[in-house]
């Protein structure tokens, strides 16, 4: 009897204890680390080839970030994915994690990837046979390799002489992820021309090119030095060893030119001309407006045109003009553009000048020379633009001088003799004071109405009947046009009867008296084009009247302010001086 209740008594002591023990162990069980398994692509590769280490584990919730410090001593991780898969097995689904690891090995050997601590979980040490690159046979080239050639080969070379720099490189097999560095001569501009792909053949093996041809401008002379060009990227090799080869991203390969070292000649010394302009070809032509039936104060376009081979646009200097007497020069802003021919610099420059005739009768253009240096023959040339001989008719604005024919008169009654015994009525004195006196009372009339009207400040004009709003809508109207010959001649109306009284209604002698550089500008191109009907236009219209529609109003603000003030002569405070 007593032994059963103490039977009973430690059968229920133990329950509660196992109880406890199990609940121990299932709170455990969560917190160990799932199992994390390591596994390579490929065991055998080339030094300069890459493969893929994959840390996979089933357990979701895993980290599977490790220390990778033993690891990257022999190898380079060169990237990292992660990804996840999901199956289901007999209902039940399964998620596994993976973290994928593209490695490069920095030798060839025996190497060994080592254990890995991933997360509380230890991977299995791998060994990995990497074998070294191949070696080249005597007089074999390599799979890649670049070449570089400098046009002229020969010296001399000058500064700011265009030098042109040939780069190929040559592979045989698929080369991918491949980058080459840029000239980078000091000090030099470089100019990137042309890339063209094609195939050639070195040593009897075909190989592929890929070539780039730039442009080099020395800007200083002494020695030239133009740094090595490096190549990186992936050869894709197929081995013959193996009748199926996985995709891989191939083999590192790298590659280096000769550096190439120039002396660069200064300006010579027999060089002619303020301006230095080495080329190996320079053109000069012209153009010309039409000059048919031009007349005195109207202008005639000639652009002067520079074609050059060799150099950019900015490096051609403006032509130097003589002076012409009884004629007035109004250079244009110059124009330009650079091209190439794949291998060559072509500058292309045209300077315009408008011409404008003072006396009627020849006008000659002069004589333009270039000075500039043939850099293929090494020598001093001068290219010259023929000068032109223009008529130049009277202007219809231009009075005609007064002929006085001489007319005898017979000493008849009423003709009395002047002191110098000429004959002359005695009563044209009388008529010439009666008209005197009359012109100077119109001329007081005709203040006094000026005065009224506003007329006289800061010299503006007015003429009583005319619409200025009229004009002024038209000459907006031809410039949104573009009708530069309608807008000069609605232009040329407006100063003549409310313009500045300095400028005689003469579109060039407006344009000469403003400080608006480019409202001139637009004066003086659309004088050019207004005659030169059909030609290309070179005036724009618009920004022209908002130019000028400033200018008008605040002339017009300048001139109320510069009027005397209205005195009330009733006020009180002027009465005394009544």
């Amino acid at each position: 009897m007593v032994n059963k209740i103490k039977s009973g008594k430690t059968s229920g002591s133990f329950l509660p204890g196992l109880l406890t023990l199990l609940l121990s162990l299932l709170w455990v069980l969560p917190l160990q680390a799932a199992d994390v398994s390591a596994t390579l692509d490929r065991n055998s590769i080339i030094q300069g080839e890459t493969l893929t280490l994959t840390l996979e584990t089933n357990d979701p919730k895993q980290n599977l970030n490790a220390d990778l410090s033993e690891l990257e001593k022999d190898f380079a991780v060169l990237e990292r994915r992660t990804g996840t898969q999901m199956s289901i097995v007999n209902g039940r689904q399964f998620t596994t994690v993976q973290l994928m690891l593209e490695l490069e090995p920095r030798r060839s050997g025996e190497l060994l990837i080592p254990a890995l601590n991933v997360g509380g979980s230890t991977t299995t040490p791998i060994k990995v046979h990497v074998d070294a690159a191949p070696e080249l046979e005597p007089g074999e080239l390599p799979a890649v390799f670049i070449e570089v050639d400098v046009t002229p080969e020969k010296p001399p070379h000058y500064v700011n002489a265009q030098l042109g720099m040939t780069v190929r490189v040559y592979y045989r097999q698929n080369l991918t992820e491949a980058s080459i560095t840029q000239p980078e001569p000091s000090p030099a501009s470089v100019r990137l021309l042309d890339e063209l792909s094609f195939q050639a053949e070195k040593n009897g093996v075909r190989y592929r090119v890929l070539e780039r041809r730039y442009a080099i401008f020395p800007e200083r002379s002494g020695e030239l030095v133009i740094p090595p060009l490096q190549l990186s990227g992936r050869l894709v090799e197929r081995r013959t060893d193996r009748l199926w080869q996985p995709s891989v991203r191939g083999r590192r390969i790298q590659a280096k030119s000769e550096a190439v070292r120039l002396t660069i000649q200064p300006k010579p010394a027999t060089a002619v001309g303020d301006s230095w302009q080495p080329a190996r070809q320079l053109e000069l032509s012209e153009q010309l407006s039409a000059v048919d039936d031009l007349t005195v104060g109207e202008p005639v376009t000639r652009t002067v045109i520079v074609d050059a081979v060799g150099l950019e646009e900015n490096m051609i200097t403006e032509p130097g003009w003589p002076e012409i007497s009884h004629a007035r020069i109004y250079p244009d802003q110059p124009q330009g553009i650079t091209r190439d021919d794949g291998q060559w610099v072509l500058g292309h420059k045209e300077f315009r000048y408008a011409v404008v005739s003072e006396n009627e009768g020849e006008l000659v253009l002069p004589e333009i020379k270039v000075q500039w240096w043939d850099t293929v023959n090494d020598r001093q040339r001068t290219s010259v633009l023929p000068s032109r001989v223009i008529q130049v008719q009277p202007s219809a604005m231009t009075p005609l001088p007064l002929q006085t024919p001489a007319t005898a008169v017979s000493p008849v009654a009423g003709i009395s003799r002047d002191s110098a015994g000429n004959n002359e009525p005695v009563y044209w004195r009388w008529l010439t004071f009666l008209f005197a006196f009359l012109w100077l009372i119109t001329l007081a009339v005709a203040l006094r109405g000026r005065e009224r009207n506003g007329g006289g400040a800061n010299g503006v004009r007015t003429v009583p009947g005319e619409h200025e709003q009229q004009l002024l809508k038209s000459l907006k109207q031809a410039c949104n046009d573009t009708d530069a010959g309608k807008a000069r001649q609605v232009l040329s109306t407006w100063l003549k009867r409310f313009g500045p009284a300095n400028t005689s209604g003469s579109l060039l002698d407006f344009a000469a008296n403003l400080e608006d550089e480019s409202l001139q500008i637009g004066l003086y191109a659309m004088d050019a084009d207004g005659f030169r009907p059909g030609s290309k236009r070179r005036w724009d219209g618009k920004q022209f009247w908002k130019q000028f529609e400033a200018w008008r109003k605040a002339w017009q603000a300048s001139s109320a302010d510069k009027k005397p003030a209205i005195i009330d002569l009733y006020a009180k405070e002027n009465r005394q001086n009544l």
